[in-house]
């Protein structure tokens, strides 16, 4: 498991980083933090430079000014790449940030190697999602956010009792997260819809999920990588919105042959 990664501060962007090769910026979701990848299999990290940021107000990141636009997402990963000097590079986004990754395609394609939507949709769609962003939001309000992330990362397993220690872990990395923060990403991504928007991507593109999937459903996920001209979609068994801890060898056996295959197509 990759427990090896070490914490970084660049311009007061709080990241982890491990590994050697091109660069693979892993984006973190709503109630999380870069903590949440720990378990991601250390073998990614024998062929890829491994970047997981705290988004601000998440996190080690908890103290900067939060963002609340899909743009002002989209900046600051542009803008940490620029810090790092990464020319290009890979991305993978989970949940929330799977709309950020699409603000990249869309928009800025060219610094792309490759693109990872993992528990993605083209929306927030309420009537599919276990509750609608507005009930997330109201919640965080009345219940405080602590109360409300535990709520919240219950919906993320297929099967709770046997995933204790990861709802844990997914507790911890959600610590940081501010109300504000919360707050302003629910915002910035409650009306955005990406239908239309991807019919130029040309950047190899993975979407990949759990079966049990909750916040973005496998049909989300379907009309996502119709989406995308060419996209591979992965939907694997026995798991839900934290695939990579329920299946970590499945999920990052699929996710390395892509990033491999996408790494060759650029040479």
């Amino acid at each position: 498991m990759m427990k090896d990664m070490v914490l970084h501060e660049v311009a007061d962007i709080h990241y982890r980083r491990t590994g050697q090769g091109q660069p693979l910026i892993l984006l973190h979701g709503f109630a999380s933090s870069s903590a949440f990848w720990k378990a991601l299999p250390a073998a990614l990290g024998e062929d890829f430079d491994i970047i997981a940021p705290d988004w601000p107000g998440f996190g080690m990141t908890s103290a900067a000014m939060p963002l609340d636009t899909a743009q002002d997402f989209a900046a600051f990963v542009l803008r940490l790449a620029d810090l790092l000097g990464l020319e290009c590079f890979h991305v993978l986004g989970h949940s929330m940030s799977g709309f950020v990754v699409q603000e990249l395609l869309a928009h800025h394609g060219a610094r792309l190697l490759s693109a990872t939507l993992y528990g993605a949709g083209l929306q927030a769609d309420s009537g599919r999602r276990f509750e609608s962003l507005q009930a997330t939001l109201s919640r965080l309000e009345n219940e405080g956010t602590q109360a409300a992330i535990k709520r919240i990362l219950g919906t993320w397993f297929a099967q709770p009792l046997a995933s204790a220690e990861a709802l844990r872990d997914c507790e911890n990395a959600a610590r940081g997260m501010t109300l504000q923060a919360a707050k302003g990403a629910l915002t910035a991504f409650a009306g955005v819809n990406y239908s239309g928007r991807l019919d130029h991507a040309t950047t190899p593109t993975l979407v990949i999920l759990g079966e049990c999937e909750r916040s973005h459903p496998p049909v989300s996920a379907l009309e996502l990588a119709g989406a995308l001209p060419g996209a591979h979609l992965a939907i694997l068994p026995f798991c839900g919105h934290a695939a990579h801890m329920e299946q970590p060898k499945l999920f990052g056996c699929i996710l390395r042959e892509f990033l491999l295959s996408a790494s060759q197509a650029d040479n």
